[in-house]
């Protein structure tokens, strides 16, 4: 389940609640190709609900990222727990998506 929890400081700060699988992340291609409609290119997912991550879920997000970026955007990651940041840097995520402890860092970062 995906559900968009708010702007802050011009960053929308997705929250993805329940397992990173297919399913939802077709979800949340909807919400962030709305997004993307709307000019709207700094994203930010919250993962602190997220206890599973199933590869099918990573490429449609990795498929989402590399469209933000090309609209000169980027998308990064907050509260992974650590099963989940294991999975990330097991399939090399990692190394393609920042990723942050607090969602205060994160948005933080957008700006730097």
């Amino acid at each position: 389940m995906v559900y968009h929890a708010r702007t802050k400081v011009g960053v929308d700060v997705l929250r993805f609640n329940g397992d990173l699988d297919a399913l939802s992340m077709i979800k949340m291609k909807g919400r962030m190709n709305r997004l993307l409609n709307r000019n709207h290119k700094r994203l930010l997912l919250d993962l602190k609900d997220t206890k599973h991550v199933e590869l099918a879920g990573v490429g449609i997000l990795v498929d989402r990222l590399r469209k933000v970026r090309e609209q000169k955007g980027d998308i990064k990651l907050c509260n992974l727990r650590p099963e989940v940041e294991k999975t990330f840097q097991m399939i090399g995520v990692n190394g393609l998506m920042e990723s942050y402890s607090t969602e205060e860092e994160a948005i933080l970062s957008f700006a730097a």
